[in-house]
C-alpha cells in the first residue's frame, strides 16, 4: 500500500504554472485560492434501482452520489427496457453535472432469443436494440457496456443458455461492429465479472474471450472489470475464496497481481462494478463477514490500488444502498434504514481531503505554481470573480486564465 500511494502521487499528479490576467490581458496580482472541484478519474457510482425508491431514500441516495461521484451508471436492460426510469436517471446526470455510463446494450436479452429463430432474425434484433440506443441516448452517453458477463456465463457460471451464441468470439466480434456502426464516438466495453487474481482459473476464460475478439478486430476501447466480492461458502474473508484464488484472495496482494492480469490485454482497464466484501442475499444460513469498519478499511486500501494503476481510468461502484441492485447485503455506503455508514465517511474522507487539492498563495509575476490532482479546477482572487481551469494528465503544463470583475 506504500507502494500504491507512491505511485498515486507520480501518476495522478502533476506541477501546473497558472498565470493570471485581467480583461485587458494584464498580470493579476494578490492571494489566490485554487481548489480540486472534479478528478479527472472517473470515481462512479451507478443509480440502479433509483426511480422505485420512496422520495425520502432516492433524495439521500442521489445527495451522496452528487457529493462523493463524477460518473453515474445509467442502467438499461434489453429484456425489460424501461426507458421511463433510464431517462430519468439520465436526466439527474444531466442536472447535477455527471459523466455517464451506459449499462449495457446486449444483455438480459428477451426470453427465447438462443431457443427459436434464425441467426438471421438474431442479429436483425441485435442491430435494432443497438440503433434504439444509439438513437435514443447516442449524442448524451459516451461510454457503453456492450456485452456483458459473456465469458463468466458461458465458462464460470453456467446457468446462462443465451451465453452461448455471444461467446463465440466471432459474434462478440459482429456485436462490436454494430455498435461502432451506431455509435462511432463512443467508448465500447466488453466487460466481464470475478475476483481478480493472478491465480484464479476463472480470469482465465474471460481474458481468453476478449483477447480473441481483439484479435478478430472487435472495436473494443476499454477492458471492463467486475469485482464483486462475495465470500464462498463459510471460508471467512481473512482466510480466502475456494473458487478464485484460494488463499489470501481477499488480500490487496492477490488483487494486485490480478488487476495487472486485466491490463495484460493491453487496453484502458475500467472497474465497471465494484462492491467490497459483503454477505450475499442468494446464500440460506449463517455467513463469514467483516464489521462495517473493517469493511471501510478494505475499500480505501482497494480504491487506493486501483487508482494506483495507471491503466485503470475508472472505479465505478454497483451499491450505494445496501442491497439495491444485487446480492450485496452489506456492500452499500448507506443501510436500509437510511443511516450512513462508515464506508461513507471512509470514502469521503478519501476522495474529499487525502486526494484533493486545495492550494492557497500569492502570485508572483502574475503566476501561481502549484502541484495538484489532474481534473477541473475553481480559481479564486479577491476583487474578481470566480473561475475555472482544467489541468489534464496529457495537457499543457502552462495554462492561462482569464479573470473578470
Amino acid at each position: 500500500m506504500d507502494r500504491a500511494r507512491q505511485q498515486i502521487e507520480q501518476i495522478r499528479k502533476g506541477d501546473f504554472e497558472v498565470a493570471l490576467v485581467d480583461a485587458s490581458g494584464k498580470p493579476v496580482s494578490g492571494e489566490v485560492h485554487v481548489r480540486l472541484t472534479n478528478h479527472e478519474f472517473r470515481f462512479g457510482a451507478d443509480l440502479y434501482g433509483f426511480p422505485r425508491l420512496p422520495d425520502a431514500a432516492r433524495k439521500q441516495a442521489e445527495a451522496v452520489v452528487d457529493e462523493l461521484f463524477n460518473t453515474v451508471i445509467i442502467v438499461n436492460y434489453w429484456s425489460k427496457p424501461d426507458f421511463a426510469s433510464t431517462d430519468q436517471m439520465l436526466a439527474f446526470a444531466r442536472e447535477h453535472h455527471k459523466i455517464t455510463r451506459f449499462h449495457a446494450l446486449l444483455y438480459t436479452v428477451p426470453n427465447g432469443f438462443s431457443q427459436s429463430g434464425t441467426d438471421e432474425a438474431r442479429w436483425r434484433a441485435i442491430e435494432e436494440r443497438i440503433k434504439t440506443i444509439a438513437d435514443r441516448y447516442g449524442r448524451q452517453i459516451h461510454e457503453y457496456d456492450v456485452l456483458n458477463e459473456i465469458a463468466s456465463d458461458r465458462w464460470n457460471w453456467k446457468g446462462h443458455p443465451n451465453s452461448t451464441f455471444f461467446s463465440d468470439p466471432a459474434n462478440g466480434t459482429r456485436c462490436f461492429t454494430l455498435a461502432r456502426k451506431y455509435l462511432p464516438d463512443a467508448e465500447l466495453l466488453d466487460t466481464d465479472a470475478t475476483l481478480p487474481n493472478p491465480t484464479s482459473p476463472a480470469l482465465t476464460p474471460i481474458l481468453s474471450y476478449a483477447r480473441d475478439m481483439l484479435g478478430l478486430g472487435a472495436p473494443i476501447d476499454a477492458i471492463g472489470h467486475q469485482g464483486h466480492f462475495f465470500a464462498s461458502g463459510n471460508m471467512p474473508f481473512q482466510v480466502g475464496h475456494a473458487q478464485y484464488g484460494g488463499k489470501g484472495a481477499f488480500t490487496m496482494k492477490m488483487i494486485d497481481g490480478g488487476l495487472d492480469r486485466l491490463a495484460s490485454l493491453g487496453k484502458p482497464v475500467h472497474i465497471t462494478e465494484f462492491s467490497p466484501p459483503s454477505r450475499n442475499d442468494r446464500k440460506k444460513g449463517p455467513q463469514p463477514s467483516l464489521t462495517d469498519e473493517e469493511i471501510a478499511a478494505w475499500q480505501v486500501n482497494f480504491y487506493t490500488l486501483a487508482f494506483s494503476k495507471p491503466y485503470i481510468h475508472e472505479i465505478t461502484r454497483w451499491f450505494v444502498i445496501d442491497g439495491l441492485g444485487g446480492r450485496g447485503m452489506d456492500a452499500g455506503l448507506i443501510a436500509k434504514d437510511g443511516k450512513l455508514k462508515p464506508a461513507y465517511y471512509a470514502l469521503k474522507k478519501l476522495l474529499k481531503e487525502t486526494w484533493s487539492t486545495d492550494w492557497r498563495g500569492d502570485t508572483v509575476n502574475g503566476a501561481v505554481r502549484f502541484r495538484g490532482f489532474y481534473g477541473d479546477y475553481e480559481i479564486e482572487v479577491p476583487g474578481y470573480r470566480k473561475a475555472t481551469f482544467t489541468a489534464r494528465s496529457t495537457g499543457p503544463r502552462s495554462l492561462t486564465v482569464k479573470l473578470s470583475r
